[in-house]
């Protein structure tokens, strides 16, 4: 299957201050949520991609970050059925558009965060073929 990015959309980028001043050994946790939709008459599929940062004991939401990554998957219609909301794309093309959207949004994120006190709250790589807790 071919495909293509063509759009990178934030739809949401927040940032809370954290109830107390954070030391120099919190060590961030991510939450990283993935909904897939589409547009068939545009072979149009988009990863929405959302990124909660919490401090340590997951207790204080610090920021949430959501985007949109568009993308162009040539005869889209063959791999989904839209009538049941269900999408039959092979396994190797959902993580292909799942880790680009994830690396896509990383980067914004990154850049949303330069120069807060959440600056070296990045993202690490995520490895989808093994379960995350």
């Amino acid at each position: 299957m071919e495909f293509r990015i063509v759009a990178l959309d934030i739809l949401e980028a927040n940032l809370a201050l954290p109830p107390q001043n954070l030391t120099k050994e919190i060590v961030f946790q991510f939450d990283v949520n993935l909904e897939h939709r589409w547009n068939t008459d545009d072979d149009i599929f988009i990863v929405v991609t959302t990124i909660s940062i919490f401090s340590n004991d997951k207790e204080h939401l610090l920021s949430k970050f959501k985007t949109n990554t568009v993308f162009k998957v040539e005869e889209l219609a063959k791999h989904v059925d839209t009538a049941n909301s269900k999408n039959n794309m092979p396994t190797d093309v959902i993580l292909d558009l799942n880790e680009l959207a994830i690396s896509t949004t990383r980067g914004s994120l990154f850049s949303f965060l330069k120069g807060t006190y959440l600056h070296n709250a990045i993202l690490p790589i995520i490895n989808q073929t093994i379960p995350v807790e």
